[in-house]
């Protein structure tokens, strides 16, 4: 019996019994089963209930978790204070107080407590947890004679108990990961037992190391993953006659200056006939990877590499990051090549994918090449037999922009800090993080790379994975017009949305010294980039097919497509092969845009846990900050170094009141009034590791003794 599609099938007969239930017997009717098999039927029906595909009520009456007032969604904590549960098609908003003992990717049903179904902007809280994503709390642990209790650091909602028994000899206020033996019920607290010490809770690098604990991270490789990466074969010459050989071009990575998986590499030139032949070589990390090897599943384990502050958590081992597969110069390396030629005005006369092997003539960085490009002595001379190459990257580069701007891209401009920490990991200096015209050059390289394979296979109808980003909702796109309004702007004609509203916005409000709040707004309002097997393109981009390809040693998507494109590079892949891609990809889909969010998180995380203990010693020093946002007591501000901030209202003498119509924060005292884009003077008064928070006063406060503290 195919399982899935029996589930599928009794869903479809609810749904025409006008949501009503039907007990077993009636069920067991519909549905064609045996009544001789009446436990096995009972079994079936209670493990899609235990999954929470059906639920059934007090009267033994199956019915879908909608018909009953409960939505299934995937549980995700933002900040702490919140959360949303994601369903296929909303998010739901669930206060603090509604978690109900959830945790961060916990499956759950939701119960709706206000909106309906025309309003998007539902809340809830969780009604029942069916399924754990982890088992393991991180928290604070209080010692008392014969037991102890476990607060947990992240939003859990009840301390833990821990018996005599099983404190693994922690101290007092250590923290500790905790093993979750007993979940709790209405009578008594959760229990577990400490597996792992971590030392002191406000010790960054625990924190850190907390933070890849907490979401099931981690530093190291199981003794069968990095056996195998020790085992592969890094013998090529057999390999080599099989590919096209790019090894006389003098082709080159271009990285920051301390990577060390280079992944791509690309090459241009003039053609006679004015165009330019562009390669984009990519690193064939599935050459070396079998489907279903130890490799392979811990890489489709983690998702992706996680860029953390002070460490990385590679996809694959250093063996295989850092070495076998990363086109270091010099190196006879196997890549995956998209061949391109575009003519003067960006269009792709011709397009090509093949296997190929490649030797890096340099190993560039940004910074060398920017040089180049600026007529740097130093680096003109030092990279003399490339130099006119860049200069034809650059102009191609410009040329790929350009039709990119025409169709309405939308290149937003969003300053991102670097936290650059000394030799014990402490934050030694913050800058921005540049983006010149070499960033640009590959930037656009990989686009055009990725648009093409997309397009390559959309067209032969072959299931694979695109990189997709659908239109905004019109709920958010209203709601963002009103924030917009403050700054003069509108997105019009919302039936008929298009990138390139969004792009003309962004680009004035660079020219008017808004576009930090602007740009940051209108990112708000989109929609997040997600992997999906459906074509929707991508929005953000104004590209109509999209895919990632060409980083598959930092991402499995990419890794994904090359095996997909390696089976249509001689032909069409088998039934056998198609209807496997039809079957597995959408999971494969899901799981890797979960798992990119989760990096996201952790590397957001991470930054900020280092950016509060670099302005913990900063204590009264003044800033200069603008008011990025709002909520019920707060104001947000931005410091001109890009650092995020609060104002806490309620410290201030005066009654102050969020007004959202208007979209300001209202002195009711006065009658002054405060809004998105006001600068003021800021004096940070508290940054503290428990609340990661940073928290600052305007300086009239001060002058004016508004201040309760």
């Amino acid at each position: 019996m195919n399982t899935e599609k029996e589930l599928e099938k009794l869903k479809n007969i609810i749904k025409e019994n006008k949501g009503k239930g039907l007990k077993q017997d009636e069920v067991t009717k519909a549905m064609g089963w045996s009544q001789k098999l009446r436990k096995e039927n009972r079994d079936l029906l209670d493990s899609w209930v235990d999954s929470g595909e059906i639920v059934r009520n007090g009267r033994g009456k199956y019915n879908l978790p909608e018909n009953t007032g409960f939505v299934k969604g995937v549980f995700n904590i933002i900040k702490d204070r919140f959360a949303f549960v994601d369903t296929e098609t909303e998010g739901i908003f669930i206060p603090k107080s509604g978690f109900n003992g959830a945790l961060d990717g916990d499956t759950v049903f939701v119960k709706i407590t206000s909106g309906d179904s025309e309003d998007k902007k539902k809340e809830g809280e969780v009604a029942r947890i069916i399924k754990r994503e982890k088992d393991t709390v991180i928290g604070i642990f209080q010692k008392n004679k014969n037991f102890g209790f476990v607060t947990p650091t992240h939003s859990f909602g009840r301390d833990i108990y821990i018996p005599s028994g099983r404190m693994k000899n922690a101290e007092n206020n250590q923290l500790v990961v905790v093993k979750i033996t007993f979940w709790g019920d209405q009578d008594k607290k959760p229990e577990g037992e400490i597996i792992e010490i971590l030392g002191d809770p406000y010790n960054t690098k625990n924190m850190i190391e907390a933070l890849i604990i907490r979401e099931g991270m981690s530093n190291t490789f199981p003794e069968a993953v990095l056996e195998e990466a020790r085992k592969i074969d890094t013998d090529i010459k057999g390999e080599i006659g099989k590919r096209r050989d790019l090894r006389d071009l003098p082709i080159i990575t271009i990285d920051g200056d301390d990577a060390k998986d280079l992944d791509d590499a690309v090459y241009v030139e003039k053609l006679k006939n004015g165009n330019y032949r562009l390669i984009v070589s990519i690193a064939d990390v599935s050459f070396y990877i079998p489907e279903g090897s130890p490799l392979d599943a811990e890489a489709y384990k983690r998702g992706n590499s996680v860029y953390l502050v002070d460490r990385v958590l590679p996809m694959f081992p250093k063996e295989i990051s850092n070495g076998i597969c990363s086109l270091n110069p010099g190196e006879d390396k196997l890549t995956f090549t998209c061949e391109l030629e575009i003519d003067p005005d960006g269009k792709v006369v011709s397009s090509d994918t093949y296997k190929s092997v490649i030797k890096s003539a340099y190993r560039m960085t940004y910074n060398n090449v920017n040089k180049i490009i600026a007529g740097d002595e130093w680096a003109v001379k030092e990279f003399a037999p490339i130099k006119d190459m860049v200069m034809n990257m650059l102009e191609l580069s410009k040329i790929i922009r350009e039709v990119k701007h025409k169709r309405g891209s939308i290149d937003f401009d969003i300053p991102e800090i670097k936290l650059v920490l000394n030799e014990n990991g402490k934050v030694e200096y913050i800058k921005n993080r540049d983006r010149g015209e070499s960033e640009k050059i590959i930037e656009d390289f990989m686009i055009a790379a990725n648009e093409a394979v997309a397009e390559k296979l959309f067209w032969l109808e072959i299931p694979t994975v695109y990189r997709t980003h659908e239109k905004p909702d019109l709920e958010r796109i209203r709601t963002l017009n009103e924030t917009l309004s403050k700054f003069k702007y509108r997105i019009h004609s919302l039936d008929g949305i298009h990138p390139k509203q969004f792009q003309q916005i962004v680009e004035d409000s660079k020219e008017k010294g808004v576009n930090l709040i602007v740009h940051k707004m209108i990112l708000m309002a989109l929609k997040q980039a997600k992997y999906t097997v459906e074509n929707y393109g991508h929005f953000g981009l104004a590209s109509s097919y999209y895919t990632h390809f060409t980083s598959p040693i930092r991402r499995y998507s990419d890794l994904t497509v090359h095996r997909i494109l390696n089976s249509v590079l001689h032909g069409y892949p088998s039934k056998k092969t198609v209807i496997r891609n039809i079957e597995e990809l959408p999971g494969v889909c899901a799981h890797i845009s979960k798992t990119e969010r989760a990096a996201m998180k952790m590397e957001d995380e991470s930054i900020k846990i280092k950016l509060v203990e670099y302005m913990m010693d900063k204590i009264g020093e003044e800033y200069s900050g603008t008011i990025v946002g709002f909520s019920n007591k707060r104001v947000f501000f931005e410091t001109e170094e890009h650092i995020e901030c609060f104002w806490d209202v309620v410290a201030a003498k005066h009654y102050y009141e969020f007004d959202d119509r208007d979209y300001v924060m209202r002195d009711r005292d006065n009658g002054k009034f405060y809004s998105i884009g006001d600068k003021f003077k800021i004096t940070l008064v508290k940054a503290s590791l428990a609340e990661l928070e940073i928290e600052v006063v305007p300086n009239f406060l001060i002058e004016e003794g508004q201040l309760v503290r």
